[in-house]
């Protein structure tokens, strides 16, 4: 089974996480190809992004949850990359995740399994969309041109909120209700967490800096929800006892 990954960053995040995840992921992914798309390279390629962005260039951006703009580059990529790639499989890695351990096509066929898409399901809200894997296959390809349908004709608006995570489960959810879809679960034992990437089995080769874990260089001691014994996370059980021993109150001694 042959793999190929696709992420996507703005020039100026080069530097504070981008080059971190590019130079991270080479240094481990045993050859694997990264495609990587700057805003310029998507707008210049994609069919739809650019005048997507015009039409919508009002719309409010303070609010994540409704910054469809922003959020489209990654679905502009994710389209691009399949229309070009020869893989069996299109993983897609938010610029902000760090590689730490080696990665092989053999561990990568062992979590997409015989899905036609795999996520990191959450049980209480949508996915974490910083990693997922699609099956180049008929199943696979249609969905993700239902994905680009829906930012084509504006479609997204229709739903509650307008970033990735939200329009693809919404997407996936329809189409696996159907049975035109076969979706795994990247999440293993961590769907109830909040940060099911590190929690989960992706958690022994990538970690994912969202927010400012990019200035820490890892997440936060208290992001991890298990006892995980690779290298990358060595010191964080005993750094977690320490940042919980300085919210408590010492205390007072009775006489």
């Amino acid at each position: 089974m042959k793999f190929a990954a696709v992420t996507t960053y703005a020039p100026q995040h080069w530097e504070s996480h981008a080059r971190r995840c590019v130079e991270t992921f080479r240094q481990h992914w045993g050859g694997i190809l990264l495609e990587e798309f700057k805003d310029a390279d998507l707008e210049a390629n994609s069919t739809w992004l650019a005048e997507f962005k015009r039409r919508h260039a009002h719309r409010p951006t303070a609010d994540y949850r409704m910054d469809a703009v922003r959020f489209a580059h990654k679905i502009a990529a994710i389209d691009l990359a399949h229309e070009s790639s020869a893989a069996d499989v299109l993983i897609w890695i938010d610029a902000d995740c760090v590689t730490h351990a080696p990665v092989d096509a053999t561990w990568l066929a062992g979590l997409i399994k015989d899905g036609d898409f795999a996520y990191l399901r959450r049980t209480m809200k949508y996915p974490e969309c910083g990693f997922m894997m699609f099956r180049r296959n008929e199943r696979g390809g249609m969905f993700i041109d239902a994905i680009v349908q829906a930012y084509r004709s504006d479609a997204l608006f229709a739903l509650p909120e307008w970033h990735d995570s939200f329009v693809i489960d919404h997407v996936r959810a329809t189409r696996e209700r159907l049975g035109m879809l076969r979706c795994v679960s990247l999440s293993g034992q961590a769907e109830r967490t909040h940060h099911p990437l590190i929690n989960g089995p992706l958690g022994a080769k990538l970690d994912h800096l969202k927010g400012p874990r990019k200035v820490l260089g890892r997440s936060r001691p208290a992001d991890l929800k298990v006892v995980r014994t690779e290298a990358h996370w060595a010191g964080m059980r005993d750094e977690r006892r320490q940042e919980i021993k300085r919210r408590i109150p010492p205390r007072r001694r009775t006489v």
